[in-house]
């Protein structure tokens, strides 16, 4: 037993193992030894791998011993020359050796090497592609958070894509920047609760995503500034200002409102020819002007559902004793109170002063009287209710 290299591996076995414990070739009466440089193959193969000795050739010929019972002189014949010459030539020096195979080992160097290239160049592809992918994802996420104006987008972005893109890196930063900003001056005009500072957020931002509660505080502004003022021209102001605000129905009411309790000038004349009528017939001591004047059960003085008689009465009461004249002043200055007592139907309360001059046969009695005359005239232009009171001075 010996111990040799594995023809396959190398490694150091015997010749008697049935197979090499690394490779798994087959060792005991598969190998030999080449008979020129030593060295241990496979027998299945026909050359030495190393010095590539062919191993169906012969080995060289012994050198032939001379002739024992030929003379020393005797000379051979050259037939017998020719033949011992070409006895002595190994026969192996008579064939021609055919050029030796690739050695195996190197063989599978290269395959190894081809393997390891061809890996390389699926590694380079995928990773190319792989690469590509990513490239185009970053891509598509930069533009959705470019639009977008969510700042836990854009923070996202930021997050995911480290290594993005310098440029795109910066326009998201310069991005979220501005979206803050928006969301401080947001914060500013919102709690100043002013008009001003919120049409100038507006200006300033016109797509801003507050822009609508932006609207409806300036909504709300102006809707307490028109209750406050309670006018027509607030109400209108209003309603030209916010057609679809959130109080423009209530705007539009308060505004009827207002209308029906307005006094217009034609009003202000059919009021004043009323209480002219009334106090001019008791001058003249009209009966038939000064009932038409005064509605069915009206309440006079501090009587209520007179009768034509009462009337009557009240005006006859003026000229009692010795007096011979009565004569009622309305200098103006009318306060009128109007009041929707049904659709389109109105009843106005008014207050005004009155001075009557009462004249007596002996001039030294005349006297001249002041009231404040309150009185309520109905739907129809009559004087439903009258009452005088005398002011001292």
């Amino acid at each position: 037993m010996a111990i040799i290299k594995c023809p396959e591996c190398g490694h150091q076995i015997s010749d008697k193992a049935p197979t090499c414990p690394s490779c798994g070739v087959e060792i005991a009466g598969k190998v030999t030894r080449c008979p020129k440089c030593g060295e241990v193959y496979l027998t299945n193969e026909d050359w030495c791998p190393h010095c590539h000795y062919h191993t169906a050739s012969p080995q060289p010929a012994a050198p032939i011993a001379p002739v024992a019972n030929i003379p020393a002189q005797e000379t051979p014949t050259k037939q017998e020359k020719t033949n011992t010459t070409t006895d002595k030539v190994p026969v192996s020096t008579k064939k021609s050796t055919p050029p030796p195979p690739p050695p195996k080992k190197k063989a599978s160097k290269v395959g190894i090497i081809v393997s390891f290239v061809i890996a390389l160049i699926i590694c380079g592809v995928c990773f190319y592609m792989y690469k590509n992918a990513q490239d185009k994802k970053e891509l598509d996420e930069w533009n959705y958070a470019m639009q977008s104006n969510d700042p836990l987008v854009l923070q996202g972005y930021l997050d995911t894509f480290k290594d993005a893109p310098v440029a795109h890196r910066d326009s998201i930063q310069a991005h979220l920047l501005a979206i803050k900003q928006v969301d401080e001056d947001w914060t500013n005009a919102r709690v100043s609760n002013s008009k001003a500072v919120l049409e100038e957020y507006l200006r300033k931002y016109p797509d801003s995503n507050h822009k609508q509660e932006a609207k409806l505080l300036i909504d709300s502004i102006d809707w307490a500034f028109c209750q406050a003022t309670n006018t027509i021209e607030g109400y209108q102001e209003y309603m030209d200002h916010h057609n679809d605000g959130e109080h423009y129905d209530e705007a539009e009411d308060a505004m009827k409102k207002l209308k029906a309790q307005e006094i217009t000038a034609e009003e202000k004349n059919l009021l004043s020819s009323i209480f002219h009528n009334f106090f001019v017939s008791i001058n003249a001591r009209d009966e038939g002007t000064l009932l038409s004047t005064v509605a069915e059960g009206m309440t006079l003085l501090d009587k209520t559902n007179v009768s034509k008689g009462d009337i009557q009465e009240f005006m006859n009461r003026w000229y009692k004793d010795d007096v011979t004249t009565v004569t009622f002043r309305l200098p103006g200055g009318y306060d009128i109170k109007k009041r929707e007592v049904a659709d389109s139907q109105y009843e106005y309360n008014v207050t005004f002063p009155a001075n009557v001059d009462i004249q007596h046969n002996d001039a030294a009695k005349n006297v001249t009287n002041k009231y404040r005359v309150s009185a309520t005239v109905n739907p129809e232009g009559k004087i439903s209710l009258l009452k005088m009171t005398k002011l001292v001075e």
